[in-house]
């Protein structure tokens, strides 16, 4: 299911009606798709969301039916009867016309204070600029300006909450698998967002079978309580019935499986898993009361019955800290809503859309005045260094050792060229958090933050539009 393009603020559409009266709706627009500050935490953010938003510009349209809703509207529904040719105009939408540049899928994007050339501080309206990494600009008309804005930044926020998330827990995992179990937390549609995000980041597997069908990644269960409580019979005790189910499932499979060990009793538990095994390759997960020392005396446990090769997985409300915590001491994690719900940064990361050339051809930018919070203008180039990044005017090259960042994704009415696949893109992602400096891959924010250089052309033209703005 692709979400409706109604799927859209009621200003956007309210305020479209002005522009149509103003003979705007035909109008050529850039916008820029960013986030101003760093997420909570965070040193870098995953960027995810980029193939969902080029399957939204493909799609672009309006049901019959969506239409006589629009008509229906109290206030637009009188706007559009005044109005036919907005109406037509938005009833013969067919996707998305124009240009996407876009920075690759599962790119590191920054933001924090500007620096100069020179390498001082950049100061506007007698504040420091806090400047970021643009993920998304545009070029579209006004129509589809306004109907673009409100979706693309909820693909962007999410999945890029999401894959940032995700990303802190495979960093603390060192080497370990993670699992992303968190499909139960969200909204199913959400979910499916939310592995792919996941898996972009680093995670190695999913529970969400939606996810394999989908993308082909990685999914395995491994044993639920449900499962092992249903075996119960009056008048057997629960310790036979648990160890007939956990026998009963691995001749199901004829391989190794992983048995949930706390329905009960987690020593208990374990003792059946180890019988139930017979030798062979197993593991166990353990899903209540996961602490370093619960762990230790389950390792211990294992040991007693000569059965060291045993596997412990956890789950039990993880998240990066407690994943750090005990990476010594297990073979795996499952994940759920400390990836998928990302509690610490709920809100995603912070993206919004502003429009940096209007209309008219006239460069613009937002200006809350001692704020800090201007807004880039114009469209830019990001030029990424392994140290810094350089952010600059579209046609000024990098230099030397550097490369550029934001890529033509989408001309005129269809995609450039096909996306990268999302082992591609995983791939991408893992090569550039390997890069990083141990600051900037920590948990704790590094004092430190990723520098973010202005060119001289671009510095020179924030001061003369903030120069403007206070005139």
């Amino acid at each position: 299911m692709h979400p409706s393009t109604l799927s859209v603020d009621a200003y956007q559409l309210t305020t479209l009606v002005t522009h149509a009266d103003g003979g705007r709706l035909a109008q050529q627009v850039r916008m820029a798709f960013f986030f101003r500050r760093m997420p909570r935490a965070r040193n870098f953010v995953v960027f995810a969301g980029l193939a969902r938003v080029l399957e939204h510009a493909a799609r672009m349209g309006f049901s019959p039916e969506e239409m006589v809703r629009l008509d229906e509207h109290p206030t637009l529904g009188l706007a559009l009867a005044k109005r036919p040719d907005l109406r037509r105009a938005l009833a013969s939408l067919e996707g998305f016309r124009g240009e996407i540049d876009a920075v690759p899928e599962g790119t590191l994007a920054f933001a924090g204070p500007a620096r100069t050339v020179e390498g001082s501080p950049l100061t506007v309206g007698g504040a420091p600029l806090t400047v970021y990494t643009p993920l998304l600009q545009i070029r579209t008309d006004m129509l589809r300006a306004k109907l673009v804005e409100t979706p693309w930044l909820g693909f962007i926020n999410h999945m890029s909450m999401v894959a940032s998330k995700a990303a802190r827990v495979v960093l603390a995992a060192r080497g370990r698998t993670v699992m992303e179990f968190g499909q139960r937390r969200t909204h199913p549609l959400a979910a499916l967002d939310a592995t792919y995000a996941a898996y972009l980041a680093g995670a190695t597997a999913t529970s969400n079978m939606a996810a394999y069908a989908a993308w082909g990644i990685p999914a395995y269960g491994t044993m639920d309580h449900f499962a092992v409580q249903a075996s119960e019979e009056d008048g057997v005790p629960r310790e036979v019935t648990e160890e007939r189910f956990f026998r009963d499932h691995q001749r199901s499979f004829g391989a190794p499986v992983t048995f949930l060990v706390d329905t009960y009793d987690t020593e208990r538990g374990i003792r059946n898993a180890v019988r139930a095994a017979g030798g062979g390759p197993f593991s166990v997960r353990i899903d209540s009361n996961v602490s370093r020392e619960t762990i230790a005396g389950a390792r211990a446990l294992l040991a007693e019955l000569g059965a060291s090769h045993g596997k412990i997985f956890v789950s039990d409300g993880l998240d990066e800290h407690k994943v750090r915590d005990l990476a010594d001491l297990v073979d795996g994690f499952g994940v759920g809503e400390n990836i998928s719900c990302s509690p610490d940064a709920a809100a995603g990361v912070g993206a919004v859309a502003k429009l940096v050339v209007n209309g008219y051809g006239k460069i613009t930018m937002k200006l809350a005045k001692g704020s800090g919070k201007a807004t880039l203008p114009g469209r830019l180039q990001v030029h990424r260094a392994p140290d810094h990044d350089l952010l600059a005017l579209h046609d000024e090259a990098g230099p030397p050792g550097t490369h550029p960042l934001l890529l033509p994704v989408w001309r005129d009415g269809a995609p450039v060229e096909p996306l990268p696949s999302l082992e591609a893109s995983r791939a991408h992602v893992a090569r550039q958090i390997a890069s990083l400096p141990a600051s900037l891959s920590a948990l704790e924010v590094s004092p430190e933050p990723r520098p973010l250089v202005v060119s001289a052309r671009l510095e020179q033209l924030v001061r003369s539009l903030a120069g403007e703005a206070g005139a």
